[in-house]
């Protein structure tokens, strides 16, 4: 068997964050298909992601849905170079990948499917990126391909009202997230 390295763990990782759909188990998202990806990937802390996913025929009424994945990226590469390494050198090390999904209300989340549609994303002039800072992105898929912005520390000036846009829409998506487990923290009180 071949030793895991840290590229091989590195890049399983990224395709999980950039891949939540294809994530077991499914559920119900396998029946849906991405429509906007964010995410925030900080030099020392965990990398996330969230997937906005979609019904996939068009006369589908089931709810939008936001899948968020986490990677402990820092804990992963700690664990692939800590002296206990070496005692488990045949086995490929377990990512400490964790996801959870929620509905997101389709009211709140189509004004900003409506401004996706027609976001402008100005060229930048200059890049000041601050490889120290968090990396942050959101991507397109379907209708919404054309839609790339990433930037690494401060955003760009040219790109406020993009960013506004991208900041007010990831707390919508956590917020989901979190009134989902509100939601199932009161049954299991209950029962």
């Amino acid at each position: 068997m071949a030793v895991e390295t840290w590229e091989g763990v590195e890049k399983d990782g990224l395709w999980a964050l950039e891949n939540a759909r294809e994530l077991s188990p499914g559920g119900r998202v396998e029946r849906m298909r991405p429509l906007l990806r964010l995410w925030a990937y900080p030099p020392d802390g965990a990398y996330t992601s969230w997937t906005i996913l979609t019904p996939r025929e068009a006369g589908d009424l089931g709810s939008p849905m936001v899948r968020e994945v986490v990677w402990g990226r820092r804990r992963d590469e700690e664990h692939m170079s800590s002296v206990n390494r070496k005692h488990m050198l045949r086995t490929k090390p377990q990512l400490s990948i964790r996801f959870r999904d929620a509905e997101v209300s389709s009211q709140k989340l189509a004004p900003f499917m409506e401004t996706a549609a027609r976001l402008f994303v100005p060229a930048i002039l200059r890049d000041d990126s601050d490889s120290e800072s968090d990396a942050c992105g959101i991507e397109g898929y379907g209708p919404l391909a054309y839609l790339r912005m990433e930037w690494q520390g401060l955003c760009p000036v040219e790109w406020a009202q993009p960013f506004a846009w991208v900041t007010d829409l990831r707390e919508l998506l956590v917020s989901s997230l979190v009134e989902r487990e509100e939601e199932d923290d009161r049954r299991f009180a209950k029962s």
